[in-house]
């Protein structure tokens, strides 16, 4: 039977409504109707190293899946904070990379044989250049948009034939926006620590099961701090979408 070990930014608290689980204040749970006995059990699991189900209370084992779900419980053979497993990463670009950029990129995502997802990073280039890149990208892949003054964007999540692709997004910005070249080094490029570090943590995000940028782009307005949220449509128009076969997606890192 799998071992299980309790993830340590989650902590239980004994109540007498039955038990909450947290992770912080903006992330808590009760679970509700439990026995003195339960309560108990919950409490205790947080204070264990490893948990062997078959040597749990039979009233405290049915809970486990509930843990589970909220990520406060794990198969102790899963990759953890101490023992990571990272995407396999490949870095496309449309546009010149400046030097920071280039050097942030290849620490994040050091070259590797075989990647399971891509990040596009556009800078200079153009909605056209990003439609022309989408074509040729058949595995799962990420937009980081660096081509503004003071907006790193971030999204869509594309999985191709299952979601809305770059150029779904190019039509659309295009139509609405039109299709200027950009700037040859825009300035969101100066925060390229930033824009690398904020990439890193939805693929890491991503690789915990996270798929919140499906369909949609994250905006963070460098200047007033804010961020704002834009959901990503199919455009009946994509050029691309129709060459992608459509039907049930794994994606390359849940099959490994």
């Amino acid at each position: 039977m799998t071992t299980f070990v309790t993830d340590p930014a989650w902590r239980a608290q004994p109540r007498d409504e039955g038990v909450v689980v947290y992770a912080g204040a903006d992330q808590t749970y009760l679970i509700p109707d439990l026995t003195r006995h339960q309560v108990d059990g919950v409490t205790r699991l947080f204070e264990q190293d490893a948990i062997d189900p078959a040597e749990i209370a039979e009233d405290v084992r049915p809970l486990l899946p509930r843990l589970r779900s909220l990520g406060a419980l794990r198969p102790a053979v899963l990759p953890s904070r101490e023992t990571p497993r990272r995407l396999r990463v490949g870095v496309r670009a449309t546009g010149p990379l400046p030097t920071a950029l280039t050097v942030a990129l290849y620490e994040a995502f050091p070259p590797v044989a075989s990647p399971e997802l891509d990040l596009v990073v556009r800078t200079a280039g153009t909605l056209r250049d990003l439609a022309s890149l989408a074509a040729e990208l058949t595995r799962p892949h990420l937009l980081l948009d660096l081509a503004y003054h003071h907006t790193i964007s971030l999204g869509p999540l594309v999985v191709p034939g299952a979601t809305a692709c770059l150029a779904c997004l190019a039509v659309r910005s295009g139509r609405r926006w039109g299709d200027p070249p950009p700037p040859e080094r825009p300035s969101a490029t100066d925060c390229a620590n930033l824009a690398v570090a904020l990439a890193e943590h939805a693929l890491r995000r991503l690789w915990d099961g996270s798929l919140a940028l499906t369909d949609r782009v994250v905006s963070h307005h460098l200047d007033e701090l804010t961020t704002t949220s834009e959901h990503v449509l199919p455009s009946a128009a994509c050029p691309v979408c129709p060459g992608f076969e459509v039907g049930k997606t794994v994606l390359p890192w849940e099959a490994a």
